[in-house]
């Protein structure tokens, strides 16, 4: 396999030292600090694991937002972005509809120690309010895939179920990140870190169990799990004060959004 090879965190660590004069060339006096994500960040990245970087620029290039780069060299994935620290900011440590992965984020300073550390510090205002909206604006996509799900229960379609079902268990797990205002590390730790959030669904572990085992075929089981799961994330919103439901359908009136 060209594209896949193992590699050490020694060897990652080689990767930027050699990586370093070259995005200084790229940017010059407009970089103002480089750091590490991800799994090399955290001191978890195993053999397969990609390389992730981030440079802080004054101003970007061409106007955009963002700016990135990913190559594959000899096996390894090395992925550069790059951005102000207000888009960094509003991007990454502000709530959005990504931060249920974006907000964990974590810097490991290369250049400009003092700069990443300041990030390190920043704090969310109202976290609990913004998260509680964003929750509830993701609600939609949650009662869509649960559609799915039952759908393709009525079929017996042994054949959708599975993915299906993941569909629905992702938009679940983003929902209840929100509720709990905490963040995944990573994909890997989203089941995990689940099963430790306070504010959930009774029977949201039990829909857990079915995916981790992939008891997808038991179609009774499944439908009654999944209708108990949102049955219950209903009442968490309604005791929350939230109202998920909009019954006027007169496209001249605007849609019902918390954020």
């Amino acid at each position: 396999m060209q594209g896949l090879k193992e590699y050490s965190h020694e060897d990652r660590e080689k990767v930027i030292k050699e990586m370093i004069p070259l995005i200084k060339k790229k940017f010059g006096g407009n970089l103002i600090a480089l750091a590490a994500q991800g799994s090399y960040t955290r001191g978890e990245d195993l053999d397969y694991s990609d390389l992730e970087l981030i440079a802080f620029v004054r101003e970007m290039p061409g106007n955009k937002k963002i700016g990135g780069m990913g190559k594959i060299r000899d096996g390894m994935l090395v992925e550069l972005l790059w951005m102000t620290k207000e888009t960094y900011i509003e991007e990454t440590l502000e709530v959005t509809e990504n931060w249920y992965i974006a907000g964990s984020d974590k810097l490991l300073p290369i250049i400009n120690k003092r700069f990443i550390e300041s990030l390190g510090k920043y704090k969310v205002q109202n976290l609990e309010e913004k998260c509680l909206k964003y929750a509830a604006n993701h609600w939609h996509e949650v009662q869509e895939s649960t559609a799915k799900v039952l759908n393709a229960i009525v079929e017996k379609n042994k054949v959708g179920i599975p993915l299906l079902v993941f569909d629905i268990y992702l938009h679940m797990l983003r929902v209840l990140s929100l509720l709990n205002q905490t963040p995944y590390v990573t994909l890997s730790q989203f089941i995990s870190q689940s099963k430790e959030f306070m504010t959930k669904p009774k029977a949201f572990d039990e829909l857990t169990q079915i995916i981790i085992d992939g008891k997808y075929q038991n179609f009774p089981h499944l439908k009654k799990v999944v209708m108990n799961v949102f049955t219950e994330f209903e009442s968490i919103f309604e005791e929350l004060g939230f109202d998920l439901y909009d019954e006027d359908v007169d496209p001249n009136k605007p849609m019902k959004k918390f954020v």
